[in-house]
């Protein structure tokens, strides 16, 4: 019998599932092992450089060329469009300012519950915090946004099915912050789709990640992170607002 092909949208959930294992795999194995016994068996140096491994990044670039010339994914299916998809309030900087809130808000609520308060000693230099952070900014948001969005948007799923395929991606290797980790990414996640169903842009949720995590880290001077955090913090409940208005005043 001839061989068939897989269903092209069989290929397409292939290539999330192979971004995800090779970016997020180890990773989450770690996660889930600090969760169930509160500690890690590898070496401390490992644990410092498993948030910036650089063949993340390689891997993030590998699967917008296979989505965009194998399986004919338009720049702009894959975020990576010059302007929002839909008119947003203060265009990309409004979306990146109300990601951070969402992602702010998940962690808030996430801080509420019990975690297995593992750390690894030693801490990271100046250096390897940025490579992290632009690991989380970029590697992130181009595999567990933008790319699954773009598959989904093209079986015209709903925003509940995405919602919950985001939140399964992003769970797995946030686990290490205990079982919070589930609200944290639900709640991260439904602002993501809030925002990203309107502008199909990723710049924004790329910044807004990196942000976040950059008002915690040494590579930016003490006196301007909580400044930073702010600006952001602000910017997102400005932007929210004006995004609730024009929703009340369409009705």
């Amino acid at each position: 019998m001839p061989r068939t092909s897989p269903p092209p949208a069989a290929r397409d959930w292939c290539l999330v599932a192979a971004g995800f294992l090779l970016a997020f795999g180890l990773t989450s194995v770690v996660a889930v092992q600090i969760l169930l016994t509160g500690r890690i068996d590898l070496p401390d140096g490992a644990v410092r450089h498993l948030p910036g491994m650089k063949a993340g990044f390689l891997v993030a670039a590998a699967a917008l060329l296979i989505a965009h010339r194998g399986l004919g994914y338009r720049a702009r299916d894959l975020g990576l469009a010059a302007r929002p998809r839909e008119r947003f309030p203060y265009g990309g900087p409004g979306a990146a300012a109300v990601a951070y809130l969402g992602m702010w808000v998940g962690f808030e609520v996430m801080r509420l519950f019990p975690s297995p308060g593992y750390a690894p000693t030693g801490r990271t230099d100046a250096g390897e915090q940025l490579l992290g952070n632009l690991h989380s900014g970029l590697v992130e948001e181009t595999l567990l946004l933008a790319l699954p969005m773009a598959v989904m948007t093209r079986l015209r799923w709903s925003w509940q099915a995405q919602l919950a395929v985001l939140v399964a991606l992003r769970v797995p290797f946030h686990l290490y912050y205990g079982w919070g980790a589930f609200a944290l990414c639900l709640i991260w996640m439904g602002g993501y789709v809030l925002v990203y169903r309107r502008t199909q842009l990723v710049w924004p949720f790329m910044l807004a990640h990196f942000v976040y995590n950059s008002a915690h880290a040494d590579y930016v001077p003490s006196g301007l992170r909580p400044l930073l955090g702010l600006a952001f913090w602000l910017g997102g409940v400005i932007t929210l607002t004006v995004l609730v208005r024009q929703a009340r005043a369409a009705r």
